[in-house]
């Protein structure tokens, strides 16, 4: 279709909206500029808006992806997660690191006190 079979594609099924444009771009010129700046702008920002959220979230999902298809590899490589720790453990064996810590009180602070509910 070229530009104007589909205006008048438009004008055949909007015949009234059509009456209103026109009428307004004869009567008055400054009410029609005001009816672009009600309407056509917010429109125009609104599709800009979507396709910037559109954009946004093909990035996200994109690198999400990213994420996903090296965790694989190093899943299928059997290097799995190491995060920080270099060391390397056998299969099956499982150890407990506990770090030591001071007690929270001294034992020389107050008293043991027996309590008994009766």
């Amino acid at each position: 279709m070229n530009f104007f079979s589909t205006i008048w594609e438009v004008i055949k099924r909007n015949p009234l909206t059509t009456l209103f444009v026109v009428m307004l771009l004869i009567a008055a010129p400054k009410l029609l500029g005001l009816f672009a700046l009600l309407f056509i702008i917010p429109l125009i920002i609104v599709v800009v808006g979507w396709f910037l959220v559109i954009y946004r979230v093909r990035k996200v999902q994109k690198t999400m992806e990213d994420q996903l298809r090296d965790h694989s590899r190093r899943t299928a490589s059997g290097g799995g997660y190491t995060g920080t720790n270099t060391r390397t453990a056998q299969t099956g064996k499982v150890t407990v690191h506990v770090p030591q810590q001071e007690p929270r009180v001294s034992d020389d602070v107050g008293e043991y006190v027996d309590f008994k509910e009766e």
